[in-house]
């Protein structure tokens, strides 16, 4: 058996949210690096063409698509899109997210918490739910991925309606799992720390950078390509006999402990 070719994703269709941003970016690399057509989907689509352009100006593997995953029927209608022009979907990959304020406990508002919990948590729900419909419907053996975080498991100063929200999603990624089994559909997490993007070299390099490094066991950022394998792994048929999982991928951030005052 070529066991390599367990994580290939050619002739497969993996639809992306949030793809326009930093982290979805960098996934949308890795699926079309290996062989996947894709269907990009974010509110941005200024930002939207401009990643098309650098990943295939050609547009023969990549479609993009303005959506608000948090509006049903924007959702449905990237389902309708996708399908007109691939006639399936193999792979969600759940990347829509928002950060929220940078607020202390008693300086966060119900706006904010709604915010992130109506992207985070509600839009992950809906994305997979109608996207597990068209494959039921279509006889699709599909992977949902929906994305975590280190603050799923970890606790963190200023981030509650954040970390709370990522939490929920690998939870709902357990219920989710075992609804969908039945259909042979398989529902993952994964769970990156601190990624090497231009905004977090500057937290780690600047004033506080030191105590930042210290609380990552492997002492750094990851680089983009260090997400490609669990990625992989968790779109493609290598994956086979794994459903409700939380893949952690962040130097052992999450599990450090509780993050201190100084």
């Amino acid at each position: 058996m070529n066991w390599i070719k367990q994580f290939s994703l050619e002739n497969q269709v993996a639809v992306v949210t949030g793809a326009a941003g930093g982290l979805g970016r960098e996934l949308v690399k890795i699926l079309f690096d290996a062989g996947a057509y894709l269907v990009l989907a974010d509110t941005d689509e200024a930002s939207l063409r401009l990643l098309l352009q650098a990943t295939d100006p050609s547009g023969e593997r990549v479609r993009i698509q303005q959506c608000d995953v948090t509006n049903e029927q924007d959702i449905l209608f990237l389902i309708e899109q996708t399908n007109n022009h691939f006639k399936r979907i193999d792979v969600l990959v759940n990347c829509a997210g928002v950060l929220g304020s940078d607020a202390a406990l008693f300086d966060q508002t119900a706006e904010d918490w709604d915010r992130v919990f109506d992207v985070n948590l509600k839009g992950s729900w809906m994305a997979a739910t109608h996207i597990s419909q068209y494959m039921v419907a279509q006889h699709i053996k599909g992977r949902i991925i929906n994305i975590s975080s280190s603050l799923g498991l970890r606790a963190q100063l200023k981030r509650v309606p954040y970390a709370s929200s990522k939490a929920a999603v690998e939870h709902l990624t357990r219920n989710m799992a075992m609804e969908l089994v039945q259909y042979q559909i398989r529902v993952n997490c994964l769970a990156p720390g601190w990624m090497n993007t231009p905004m977090v070299e500057g937290i780690l390099n600047g004033p506080n950078g030191k105590n930042w490094r210290a609380a990552i066991p492997m002492g750094r950022a990851a680089e983009p390509s260090e997400l490609a394998g669990p990625l992989l792994l968790l779109a493609s048929t290598a994956s086979s006999y794994m459903t409700g999982t939380v893949l952690r991928v962040d130097g052992g951030y999450a599990y450090c402990g509780i993050e201190l005052p100084e």
